[in-house]
């Protein structure tokens, strides 16, 4: 019986150990975040996406305001995310963010640390004012993923401006 009795212990430590070691499920617990970037209408895919009616590379046509457009998400599910200002058909003031897949926006305040794409925000930006066409925006050396999600959330941005 004592014999017996150890390779009980045995066989239900090693099942113990086994189970311990298991995989959980890799679903991750939720957890308080910051509030998504502003969509800019309410036509969007099952991804997120924008399903704008126009994306348009100049202010042309444009109605004076403020719009936003948001890129697609890219492989990591960051989006980048414009507003621009338009007036007397120019465009007159643009913002680029540009955010993670937890809506985070990159920024060195957190944690963000990639230098080129931290400049391409604002250098990108001033561009699209100084040229007034999307298609005339370069794209910034070392961030061409950025400047990608940048040409794409300005046309879409404009396109919110146009009579539909």
């Amino acid at each position: 019986m004592n014999k017996n009795f150890k390779l009980l212990v045995i066989v239900l430590a090693a099942l113990f150990i086994l189970v311990g070691c298991a995989p959980k499920d890799s679903t991750p617990s939720p957890s308080p975040t910051a509030s998504p970037a502003p969509s800019p209408t309410e036509q969007v895919d099952e991804n997120g996406n924008d399903k704008p009616a126009q994306e348009v590379d100049t202010a042309e046509g444009v109605k004076d305001g403020q719009y936003t457009g948001r890129s697609d998400t890219d492989e990591r599910g960051g989006y980048g995310v414009v507003t621009l200002t338009v007036a007397d058909g120019k465009i007159t003031e643009v913002k680029f963010e540009e955010y993670t897949s937890d809506d985070k926006v990159k920024s060195k305040e957190n944690g963000y640390e990639y230098e080129q794409a931290l400049e391409a925000f604002d250098e990108l930006a001033k561009e699209l004012v100084d040229e007034q066409d999307v298609s005339e925006v370069d794209d910034y050396s070392g961030a061409t993923s950025t400047s990608g999600k940048f040409k794409q959330a300005a046309k879409r941005a404009l396109g919110q401006g146009l009579d539909k």
